[in-house]
């Protein structure tokens, strides 16, 4: 049987439809938006309630992860964020109280990895420092508070940027083996890197001083900050913000900040650096037992 004209025209069109619908391949823009796609897919959000679920989470993080503590978690060693976000994709460590009085030496979290948000957390008892950035950068602190730890509450150093630390307290840290010549309430000193910020920080009752940038070569901003009543231990230094060191010429940052009751040091204090240098406005306090400021 003859197949009809029409019939084979109308084949012809929807042939030639079908092969103009076919997608061209993705574009470069595409592809990386496919890739950023996959990535998010493959992040997990996870509650923890154990050290050993903890430490497995932590060690096994991604960009984009979410890892929440639910109640206490007693740490046996410290715990060490290694991994790295990135910067459309962090990995979000929040919630809970890490207790470090398990831990025998060393600090309670160390953070070597880059890109992670920090947030809603309570860090007590370490027998050194609480929360240490020793390298990377690019991390965010928020509403953390650390307690009674046996060195700096929240420390910054050994080239660790842009770690922007904020609405955090310190409280009560105190290293008694050191009769309190160490432990800060915040510190960001001994070469930490370029970009460190502390916001709306509170220091109160720390062994040594409130805000420490001993040794800090590359300026720090202070904006909202608060010490009170530091220098409890008996070798403390007890200033509020104690603003760099001997033979240093940095120009740190500091603005509307308050210091009361820190003693026997200053509120604030230049410490050796360089007279003129720290650029300062709206500095508030009272009582404390060296002055309020040598700036």
């Amino acid at each position: 049987m003859k197949t009809p004209l029409a019939i084979i025209l109308l084949a012809i069109a929807f042939s030639s439809c079908g092969k103009n619908n076919v997608l061209p391949p993705p574009t470069l823009n595409e592809s990386q938006a496919i890739a950023a796609a996959q990535v998010t897919a493959a992040a997990t959000s996870v509650t923890v309630t154990t050290e050993s679920a903890l430490k497995s989470a932590i060690s096994a993080a991604v960009p984009g992860d979410i890892i929440t503590i639910s109640g206490t978690i007693k740490l046996t060693s410290t715990l060490q964020l290694l991994n790295s976000g990135t910067s459309s994709a962090k990995i979000n460590f929040t919630g809970g109280t890490l207790d470090c009085s398990g831990i025998s030496s060393g600090w309670g979290v160390k953070v070597n990895g880059s890109y992670w948000n920090i947030t809603n957390m309570n860090i007590k008892n370490s027998p050194d420092a609480g929360l240490v950035f020793q390298i990377g950068g690019n991390n965010y602190v928020n509403n953390v508070h650390a307690s009674g730890n046996k060195d700096s509450g929240i420390q910054v150093y050994n080239g660790a940027y842009n770690v922007s630390v904020n609405n955090c307290t310190s409280t009560s840290n105190n290293d008694t083996q050191n009769g309190g010549e160490n432990a800060d309430g915040f510190a960001c000193k001994l070469s930490g890197g370029a970009g460190n910020q502390f916001n709306n920080c509170t220091a109160t009752s720390n062994a040594d001083d409130g805000f420490d940038l001993y040794g800090q070569t590359y300026p720090v901003k202070l904006t909202g900050c608060t010490a009170n009543s530091n220098g409890i231990g008996s070798n403390g230094d007890g200033n509020g913000f104690k603003l760099g060191s001997s033979g240093l010429s940095v120009a740190h940052t500091v603005t509307n900040c308050a210091a009361s009751n820190n003693s026997p040091g200053w509120g604030f204090t230049r410490n050796g650096n360089a007279k003129g240098v720290i650029k300062y406005s709206g500095l508030t306090g009272s009582g404390n037992a060296a002055g309020f400021s040598d700036l």
